[in-house]
């Protein structure tokens, strides 16, 4: 009924209706002008304070991240300052080429402190290992249980660095009456210098020449 009585009102006699029916219709034509203002004008309004907020909360996250990395940075830096230091140090332990006939002479004087027999120092085929070479020694001592065992450690107390490895230790032959209370600690004692820095660029620029023509002639395959 009410709808009926809308759709027959006639515009030029809004001024003849009574109060209650006039404020009606001033409501819904503000809430009309509101609606049409909002997306008109405010909806895109909002839709940018949306994304700027959203923008904000991004630099916010970024920052704090930045602000985490430059924080860690200083601490890498000091980090790697030390890394090098002991690097350093390590460098200064590795024998040169004058120290090395030194060296074998502090292994025998290492071996008659303990009172051990030396009875062989054979040096064996260097191997390269990046800027380090490895210069290992065969070496063959005959001695008692606890002499060896000073001995090995006397040899890891030395100025330069000597690492111990494939150690075997066996009966020595028995003396002319039959006692046998020797034994013969066979080993490789291996000693490290650092390359020469030339050597170890000419080699890094061989493999990588090396790695590029192979990268070629398999591209030259698949086609």
């Amino acid at each position: 009924m009410a709808n009926k009585k809308l759709k027959d009102m006639d515009v030029q006699s809004l001024h003849l209706l009574n109060m209650p029916t006039k404020c009606v219709l001033a409501g819904l034509a503000v809430a009309g002008v509101l609606a049409v203002g909002y997306f008109g004008v405010f909806r895109g309004q909002l839709e940018t304070l949306s994304q700027a907020e959203a923008k904000e909360v991004e630099l916010k996250e970024t920052y704090t991240k930045k602000s985490i990395e430059a924080a860690s940075l200083d601490n890498l830096k000091a980090e790697l300052a030390s890394i090098r230091s002991a690097f350093d140090v390590l460098l200064k332990q590795l024998p040169t080429d004058a120290e090395i006939p030194t060296l074998i002479q502090e292994l025998h004087q290492a071996g008659a402190t303990n009172g051990l027999r030396l009875d062989s120092v054979t040096p064996q085929a260097p191997e390269n290992d990046g800027p380090i070479q490895k210069l290992p020694y065969a070496i063959a001592i005959t001695g008692k249980y606890d002499q060896i065992s000073k001995f090995t450690r006397d040899v890891g107390e030395l100025s330069r660095i000597i690492t111990m490895e494939s150690l075997k230790i066996s009966h020595a032959n028995a003396d002319k009456n039959g006692k046998n209370d020797q034994l013969t600690l066979s080993a490789t004692a291996t000693t490290y210098k650092a390359r020469p820095a030339e050597e170890v660029a000419a080699e890094a620029k061989a493999k990588e020449a090396e790695q590029a023509k192979g990268d070629a002639a398999s591209g030259s395959s698949d086609k």
